[in-house]
């Protein structure tokens, strides 16, 4: 669903949907529900905000209605943070702990960003942006922050070069047109599928949210295509081995940054990608923990918080752009 022609979103609208999201998660308090009815019928664009977070949340948990995504941790259930089995971090607020869903389609400060329809194109997103794009054939795509993506339609064929970052495709299906996604190393063709592509490791990585995409053999002597199910994960390097897709990271889309058993250097990397304000470790970092939960990408300073309070660091500003984790003394 997406704005009827006119009717902006403004950022207050969709940070209270967001909260709403939230609150609203696992509880059935009445007066929550009526309240939450009479925000809802106040303003048309109140339901339209909601309307728009809640689905891109729910399509994160697409995955963890199929079997292979049920035996995943954070399959269905709302995002704390965890040491190892335990809940670890009871003593910070709900705000602080709870992954609120932010659904950050704009430009900071910016308007609702979704693009016209065209043939050839470059669509770019900057540092915490994400963007969703309306292509000429009745395709979306959801770009992530800081992604290059390359769209060139003709009469016979659909190509979109995935130049860096990551996006998610939800592809029309055409009887004469094949979709290709375009990396480096390989390509993915599509039929009425919905799939998420990344480019921001080493090696392309594929994950099939629903439908099936092909990966033709990258070695041009080869004929051979292999089929990706739903559900399934494959990097496309020299093993192309699948692996059950993560119900958790497939929540990207709705701003949020979900973590399982991610080792801290990795999480703080994660996290980095989305700020200009960087999470930085304190040398000597001796304390191995990995971290598990989810967390509003744009808001680094209550990763920072989470984390500190989770396994027991100091949380220091040495400068405005930057935030520092210092391990225990020893």
């Amino acid at each position: 669903m997406t704005e009827p022609e006119g009717m902006p979103i403004p950022q207050s609208i969709r940070e209270a949907a967001e909260n709403w999201l939230a609150r609203l998660a696992g509880h059935s308090d009445p007066a929550a529900q009526h309240a939450f009815a009479v925000w809802l019928d106040a303003d048309p664009r109140h339901r339209l905000a909601y309307d728009r977070i809640k689905r891109d949340w729910q399509l994160g948990t697409l995955l963890g209605e199929r079997p292979v995504g049920q035996t995943r941790s954070l399959g269905r259930a709302p995002f704390w943070m965890r040491q190892k089995t335990h809940i670890a971090a009871a003593a910070l607020g709900a705000a602080a702990l709870l992954g609120v869903v932010t659904v950050s389609l704009v430009r900071p400060g910016g308007p609702l960003a979704i693009s016209t329809a065209a043939q050839a194109a470059i669509y770019e997103t900057g540092v915490g942006e994400i963007r969703t794009v309306r292509l000429s054939d009745g395709s979306t795509v959801i770009l992530d922050t800081a992604t290059r993506l390359r769209a060139q339609f003709s009469g016979g064929d659909r190509r979109l070069d995935l130049e860096r970052g990551r996006a998610r495709f939800r592809v029309a299906a055409e009887r004469k047109r094949s979709f290709r996604v375009v990396v480096a190393g390989g390509e993915i063709v599509a039929h009425g599928t919905i799939f998420d592509v990344s480019v921001i490791g080493p090696k392309p990585v594929v994950t099939v949210l629903d439908g099936s995409v092909d990966l033709p053999a990258s070695d041009a002597a080869s004929d051979q295509t292999r089929t990706l199910p739903p559900g399934k994960t494959v990097t496309l390097d020299a093993l192309m081995a699948d692996r059950a897709a993560s119900p958790a990271e497939a929540r990207w889309v709705s701003g949020m940054l979900a973590l399982e058993a991610t080792p801290l250097a990795e999480a703080v990397a994660a996290i980095n990608r989305y700020n200009e304000v960087q999470v930085r470790l304190a040398e000597p970092f001796v304390p191995q923990v990995r971290v598990t939960g989810g967390f509003r990408v744009r808001d680094p300073e209550a990763f920072a918080r989470a984390v500190a309070t989770s396994f027991h660091l100091k949380v220091e500003r040495p400068d405005s752009s930057t935030i520092l984790l210092v391990g225990p003394a020893e």
